[in-house]
């Protein structure tokens, strides 16, 4: 799945609008996927069928698109959650999180927006989709437009 961005949307006005999550809710499927993470300097680790396996996210490219909706530009990261391996330990300085991933998309399609939450604040928003940037998909387009649209009504 490739990650994009769009900057013009400022997370601080996400936050703001207390109705957001309910509007979006009420419009678009929904699902929750909440994760137990330990982040430290070098990496992440997660716990997997009890065992510890650490992952490094790589970033293999990235790509901005103009113009893409309206005024508003988006910006494409294609980046591997890489597991390395399974580990023993964990490194002394670390934090532990429960991130909370909440996914909307519009019927069954593969296109999603995704809004982070850590302890009941949100921390991330962007899309998901197996789209590539340059790839002139009307659906990809009409379904982040949609999207954009409810964030940015006041």
């Amino acid at each position: 799945m490739h990650k994009y961005y769009i900057p013009e949307i400022n997370l601080r006005d996400i936050r703001n609008n207390t109705n957001l999550l309910s509007n979006l809710e009420n419009k678009y499927n929904k699902s929750i996927h909440k994760n137990s993470i330990i982040i430290s300097t070098n990496g992440y680790y997660k716990y997997e069928k009890d065992k510890l396996i650490k992952y490094k996210i790589i970033e293999k490219n990235s790509n901005i698109k103009q113009n893409f909706y309206k005024n508003y530009n988006l910006i494409g990261l294609d980046l591997v959650e890489k597991k390395i391996n399974e580990t023993f330990y964990i490194p002394y300085e670390n934090n532990h999180i429960i991130l909370e991933k909440i996914k909307f998309n519009i019927g069954s399609s593969k296109h999603f927006l995704v809004i982070e939450k850590i302890k009941n604040r949100i921390i991330d928003l962007y899309f998901l989709s197996t789209k590539n940037i340059d790839e002139d998909c009307q659906f990809f387009i009409k379904d982040v437009s949609s999207f954009i649209e409810m964030l940015i009504c006041k």
